[in-house]
């Protein structure tokens, strides 16, 4: 019933042929386009570019317009073209000779159109078949996009939940003008719990973080992450929960939460309060619970709007996503931009209400071989600058997310800026070796005020073993002495 679209689409290797005609110099120059059959005005638009350029040109433009029907569902499209001399100077070292001129012949042969029939995958991919056709992101009945094709097979393995063992491969079905786009994905391993044990050896002190993240739960495309921290004096507890197209939208329902507590110390006043000299220890608690929706626009770029609400305040935000990455494990080239506006309001003391955004980029570029880059920018604000805030109102800094020569959390600030640049060995998917050099800066709180330089650098090592990972880093804070690091030891496990 079906046959390989390599034999429905043979005569596509014919797709641009260019023919000198009598032109043998060099320095010819396209002087007009002629059209031939039917075309369109957009199709003269793009092709009258080349007019005044060199002869051998056409064909980038011809083989751009091409992709442009591939991507309209005409996947058949062929640009055919000749150039043909209208005068022909002989061929001169005089920089100054004029050009040939030549007439160039077009012909667009479009070819029926066809629509994407629904996605199929011939591997065991763990996910209901409804939910492997949402996730490719392939509307059944949209005109066929090879573009569009090359994005979903990217997206599938970017996300995590399958691993690729064979190219896409389309289908025609012969009764009606549809392609069906065949992958081969099976289900990854990817639901993780990971435990991380730092030791700072400039204030001797431990800390513990555990991570448990549970994805496609059920083959369902539902995702649950959980994160514990505890230090000598902070604890830190978030969650969230993904139930994904709700009441069968584009949308997704997230719930989010979590739970801070720092052991903080003031100044005992006396009756007229005056400091006394002496401190007390007293704890802060901060319970925070939001609600929101997300959903995905095209391949790469996702939105999301929550609520949220708090002992404190009441708050919304805005949230925007765009990740190209060419894989989830280990990425090699690719982007990741991320960006957050939370408005904080309806406080029930003196606190001001205020705006809180930040932006993160970070991107891979493959330099040679095994050798990778990587850079990263981040910066964030709370908007007024002099709004009142409670300490759990601030940024907090430090771990692998922000300042690496800073323990997990380690300090509070209002605004705050960073940069990254990084060289990584990657052996596939199983040793990864990386140095990495972070310069930036942050505000002081009181009574330091102003803003503090920060410079952090170290080399960081992960082997994989079958579905057990073992990660080791050591960070180093400009001006400290070798030896007063930050030591992080981590174990993970995939099931």
């Amino acid at each position: 019933m079906r046959r390989e679209l390599s034999t429905f689409l043979l005569w596509m290797s014919f797709a641009i042929l260019f023919a000198g005609g009598a032109v043998a110099n060099e320095n010819c120059r396209i002087a007009r386009v002629v059209w031939t059959g039917e075309h369109s005005a957009f199709d003269e638009t793009q092709m009258n570019a080349v007019v005044g350029e060199p002869c051998e040109s056409w064909s980038g433009v011809a083989g751009r317009l091409q992709r442009y029907y591939e991507d309209q569902g005409f996947i058949a499209a062929q640009v055919v073209g000749n150039v043909v001399a209208d005068s022909v100077v002989p061929n001169s070292s005089d920089e100054n000779a004029a050009p040939s001129m030549a007439t160039l012949s077009v012909e667009l042969r479009r070819g029926a159109g066809y629509v994407w029939a629904p996605v199929e995958n011939q591997d065991s991919s763990g996910a209901k078949p409804e939910v492997f056709r949402r996730l490719s992101g392939l509307l059944e009945g949209a005109p066929v996009s090879l573009t569009d094709l090359e994005r979903s097979e990217r997206k599938l393995a970017r996300i995590g939940y399958f691993e690729k063992t064979a190219p896409v491969r389309l289908y025609r079905d012969p009764a009606r003008n549809r392609i069906i786009p065949l992958f081969s994905m099976r289900k990854a391993t990817v639901s993780e719990a990971e435990g991380l044990l730092t030791y700072s050896s400039d204030e001797n002190v431990w800390e513990g973080q555990i991570d448990v993240n549970l994805y496609n739960i059920a083959g369902t495309a539902r995702d649950l992450q959980l994160e514990g921290f505890t230090g000598e004096d902070s604890r830190h507890l978030v969650g969230s929960y993904k139930e994904p197209w709700i009441l069968g939208s584009a949308w997704n329902v997230v719930l989010r939460g979590s739970f801070d507590e720092e052991t903080l110390e003031e100044d005992v006043l006396d009756s007229t309060e005056t400091p006394t000299g002496e401190t007390r220890e007293f704890v802060e608690q901060n319970i925070v619970g939001e609600v929101g929706v997300t959903r995905d626009i095209g391949f790469d770029l996702s939105v999301g709007v929550f609520f949220g609400v708090s002992e404190d305040d009441k708050h919304s935000s805005f949230e925007v996503s765009y990740v190209s990455l060419d894989r989830f494990a280990l990425p090699r080239s690719g982007w990741r931009v991320d960006g957050a506006f939370a408005y904080k309001m309806d406080r029930p003391d003196s606190l001001d209400n205020f705006l809180n955004a930040t932006a993160r980029l970070q991107t891979y570029i493959p330099l040679h071989g095994n050798f990778i880059s990587r850079f990263t920018g981040s910066a964030g604000g709370i908007f007024p600058t002099d709004a009142s805030l409670k300490r759990t109102d601030l940024f907090a800094l430090g771990g692998l997310d922000s300042f690496k020569g800073m323990g997990y959390r380690f300090v509070r600030t209002r605004a705050y800026g960073f940069s990254e640049a990084a060289l990584l060995w990657q052996d596939g998917y199983d040793l990864s070796i990386e140095l990495f050099y972070q310069p930036g800066l942050y505000r002081r709180l009181f009574p330091g005020h102003g803003w503090a330089r920060e410079q952090d650098y170290g080399i960081g090592f992960t082997q994989y073993r079958k579905n057990w990972s073992v990660n080791l880093y050591y960070a180093l804070r400009n001006g400290c002495d070798y030896l007063e690091g930050i030591l992080g030891f981590g174990v993970k496990t995939l099931f």
